[in-house]
């Protein structure tokens, strides 16, 4: 077996497909069905059932996949030190965080990698709290962003926060705070992405039922609409820092708080250990964005 054959591979089970698989090794689709017949060939054992959508590993893939994960991170590695050797920074690095905060962590640090080491590729995934934390932990992601209670080796505070409630000019009198049960008398706007079980683990503590009006994915959509009189939602608060809003923006009673950190598992890594960097220092830089968004009251 070959190392391009173990990367065709990771590849097609981290992405699900062999065309996706191939345009993130810039090789033909062809190629990468070959790479993986070859390797079954030679080992005589099916990884894949690749008639499904998306292709998933068999029952003997799945006893096997932490060898090839793992071989196919120590290639990368070494190829990293050869890079730094000659004085350049090369690799891939794969990037989970949550939805709310990637505009403000992740995307910035993510142009900032690219723009200064050339060599380097980088891939965002997006989902909710335990989808990321499951690609932290099965390889699939190099680093991400959490906010849920389970450790890991390393571990990078980024922000303490609320959640917030939204709606428009008019709503709730002049109340300052709201409830989950005063929130369900009014249309909700449900966020599908990666707050979405957060936010419905806050109503089931309440006591109170959460009618879906809308399930929304993009946070900009959700706080146009709610600005719209539409419906109303809840928010992480950094949200507010990158997205325009003009309507109402209230606390909740009681609070619903989140600690958001960088959390990775492995060390030696020269990519992600400059990504870290990065990250750290937009810290500060989003400190003051929503330092500056609190004082106009919104």
């Amino acid at each position: 077996m070959t190392l391009a054959q173990l990367q065709a591979l990771a590849a097609v089970v981290e992405l699900g497909s062999l065309t996706a698989a191939a345009d993130r090794l810039s090789r033909s689709q062809s190629a990468i069905s070959h790479a993986l017949t070859e390797l079954e060939d030679i080992t005589q054992v099916k990884l894949l059932w690749r008639d499904r959508q998306p292709v998933v590993l068999t029952a003997a893939g799945e006893r096997l996949w932490p060898y090839v994960q793992s071989v196919v991170r120590e290639a990368q590695l070494l190829r990293q030190q050869f890079s730094l050797s000659r004085g350049k920074l090369e690799g891939k690095l794969v990037v989970a965080s949550l939805p709310s905060v990637s505009l403000a962590f992740v995307v910035p640090a993510l142009e900032a990698l690219k723009e200064m080491h050339q060599g380097v590729s980088a891939v965002l995934l997006e989902g909710t709290d335990s989808e990321v934390e499951g690609w932290i932990d099965d390889g699939t992601a190099d680093i991400g962003v959490v906010a849920g209670t389970k450790t890991f080796v390393r571990n990078l505070p980024l922000l303490d926060e609320d959640f917030v409630a939204v709606a428009a000019d008019g709503m709730f009198g002049g109340r300052k705070s709201v409830s989950a049960k005063q929130l369900s008398a009014a249309p909700f706007i449900f966020s599908k992405a990666g707050c979405g079980p957060v936010i419905a683990d806050y109503f089931a503590r309440g006591g109170a039922p959460l009618r879906a009006a809308f399930n929304v994915v993009e946070m900009r959509t959700i706080l146009s609409m709610a600005e719209a009189g539409m419906g109303v939602s809840i928010v992480p608060r950094i949200t507010l820092t990158y997205t325009p809003f003009g309507g109402r923006v209230l606390e909740l009673s009681p609070r619903l708080h989140r600690s958001v950190r960088l959390s990775w598992n492995v060390a030696g890594n020269a990519v992600t250990d400059e990504f870290v960097r990065l990250v750290d220092a937009q810290r500060a830089k989003a400190a003051k964005a929503i330092q500056a968004r609190a004082k106009k009251g919104r």
